[in-house]
């Protein structure tokens, strides 16, 4: 390694951000593995879009935005490939006075969740379960108060 890049990871790669991006990059690599060990015929990105539509009632692309914390243009492109392969529906509904499509699961897409997500979850869970527990509590209370400080110093809101 020359001066430049000790210099440069010496700074950021091994800060706290980047472990925490790191961490996150590995977990969804992981899950994406699986789905495509299990042939799901899905990606991470769409089955967590499936996941999140499958929780409400009908949801908005602006709230899936929030939730999937992407720009209402990746979500819309997401949400496109999911209505193609008939996972989804969407349907105009009234929110806040105004017009909105709402996105609802197909039961093609219900049964993808229903197949697939309690292996993710079961895989997710055994990888955590060789940790502390306390410690692994502690630290997702530490990220949300980070995420909440970072976003209200900021004035960032997703």
């Amino acid at each position: 390694m020359n001066l430049f890049e000790e210099e440069f990871f010496d700074c950021y790669a091994r800060s706290l951000p980047y472990q925490i991006e790191k961490a996150s990059v590995y977990i969804r690599l992981k899950g994406a593995l699986l789905l495509n060990q299990l042939d799901a015929g899905i990606t991470l990105e769409q089955f967590i879009t499936l996941d999140a539509i499958s929780t409400g009632k009908g949801v908005c692309q602006r709230d899936l935005a929030k939730i999937l914390l992407k720009d209402r243009s990746n979500v819309t492109r997401i949400l496109n490939l999911l209505e193609e392969k008939g996972l989804i529906y969407r349907e105009m509904s009234q929110k806040s006075n105004r017009m909105v499509k709402v996105s609802y699961l197909t039961d093609k897409g219900q049964e993808l969740i229903d197949k697939y997500a309690d292996i993710l979850k079961n895989d997710l869970n055994t990888f955590l379960s060789q940790f502390d527990q306390q410690k692994l509590l502690i630290m997702e209370e530490m990220l949300k108060k980070i995420s909440s400080k970072i976003s209200e110093n900021a004035n960032i809101q997703i």
